[in-house]
């Protein structure tokens, strides 16, 4: 397992390489946790990125403008990881589902490719559907994704060749939330699926 942590940029985010495998090292100091069961960024982290990629149904969507609720939840993985991504993923849709029924609209959760060749809009779409179709599944050209997750302190390295002739993309294993006012505000790694519900409800609130 490869794992990799720094400050990016002062924004007080963290950079992350990970192969896609379990990883519990603790993150870099500096950032707060409070009342947060994730690693709170004081003040807030750096905004969604303006971008506009495209979505599951073949659509544009911009990171920054399309999202309408109040708190995002990012995650950068792909369909062809084989442990740690179908696991995050589940467990930000079992803790989407178990927010309370007045609330539970008010999150949006994304997933963006880092392996766009083979994840297109279809593939993302049949492998979402098997998650929880309430995801945005997003690819595009990794030359814009890339930049994107670095932005946000998560670094995506070419993909490994395996021996059984697939390969495998190191890239970060936080999941990334964001408020209303769309700067990043906690990252969680390794959560409980109750610590990932009871702070989106702080995100939705805040």
């Amino acid at each position: 397992m490869l794992f990799r942590s720094r400050t990016l940029l002062g924004l007080g985010a963290l950079g992350l390489v990970a192969a896609c495998g379990a990883d519990d090292t603790p993150p870099v100091t500096g950032p707060s946790k409070g009342p947060w069961h994730g690693t709170h960024l004081d003040g807030g982290g750096a905004p969604l990125p303006d971008v506009t990629l495209t979505d599951q149904h073949g659509n544009p969507f911009n990171l920054a403008t399309d999202p309408t609720t109040k708190a995002v939840a990012l995650f950068f993985g792909y369909t062809n990881c084989p442990d740690v991504c179908p696991g995050i993923l589940a467990d930000m849709a079992t803790a989407k589902r178990r927010l309370p029924a007045d609330i539970v609209d008010d999150v949006t959760l994304i997933l963006v490719t880092t392996d766009p060749a083979r994840d297109t809009p279809e593939a993302l779409k049949e492998y979402l559907s098997r998650v929880d179709e309430s995801f945005v599944g997003l690819t595009g050209d990794l030359d814009v994704i890339k930049p994107t997750a670095l932005s946000l302190g998560i670094d995506i390295s070419e993909g490994t060749q395996l021996p059984s002739g697939g390969y495998e993309v190191n890239h970060g294993s936080y999941v990334l939330g964001f408020g209303e006012d769309r700067k990043l505000t906690v990252l969680w790694n390794q959560a409980s699926i109750n610590d990932l519900k009871e702070d989106l409800a702080r995100l939705i609130a805040r």
